[in-house]
């Protein structure tokens, strides 16, 4: 008897500790698999192609930029694009990156968006049959990306996707600036001081002409 209301009272305790002190939930949630979304992505691409794109023709990849900053691409367009190139090229497609002006598009004298001469004039000197672009749009719970399939002699859409991924962790940190040029000094540094001590040691040592 004495054991079973002790056991009670444990049990009661427990309760009131567990009710008294704080609950944390985590409100982060899981990133999705980005390699699989890119590859889905490749597959629907050509599943909806509007016209012929044969195996074996050269299609260019150009990053995928932020559409509040078209001069911006991020880690995470850059791997997005890398990962769709992958794709394509396992799907029996010939694969070139280029880097393309801001502007692929430019408009005529009637407002329509076409192709600039140059940009046609560079794609067609690699021999190039498509260009896919794209663009991302973080939010606060995914972060949105659409692709385009673009005919390089019409300039026409021949396929588009639209698709989302979670703002897990790992997309989040994709999505951060990164201070590139300063970790670049940073790791020059020694090899700057080093030459510096070498530069040094020849005007101890060396006569000068």
């Amino acid at each position: 008897m004495i054991r079973s209301q002790t056991i009670t009272l444990l049990f009661l305790a427990s309760l009131a500790l567990s009710g008294c002190g704080p609950m944390y939930y985590s409100d982060e949630v899981d990133d999705d698999d980005l390699v699989e979304v890119s590859y889905d992505a490749v597959q629907d691409l050509i599943k909806n192609l509007r016209q012929p794109l044969p195996r074996g023709s050269l299609v260019v990849i150009n990053s995928l930029v932020n559409t509040d900053d078209l001069g911006q691409t991020l880690s995470f367009g850059r791997i997005i694009s890398e990962q769709i190139s992958s794709a394509l090229h396992r799907s029996g497609y010939q694969i070139m990156g280029m880097e393309l002006p801001t502007e692929i598009f430019v408009k005529n004298d009637s407002g329509i968006l076409h192709l600039s001469d140059a940009t046609k004039a560079d794609l067609n000197k690699v021999g190039a049959s498509a260009l896919i672009i794209g663009v991302f749009a973080p939010g606060k719970e995914h972060a949105y990306i659409s692709l385009r399939v673009v005919d390089i002699e019409t300039g026409h859409f021949i396929s588009t996707s639209d698709l989302s991924v979670a703002m897990g962790p790992d997309v989040k940190n994709l999505l951060k600036p990164k201070k590139i040029e300063k970790v670049e000094k940073e790791v020059n540094k020694p090899a700057e001081a080093e030459k510096a001590d070498t530069d040094e040691s020849k005007s101890e040592f060396e006569p000068l002409e």
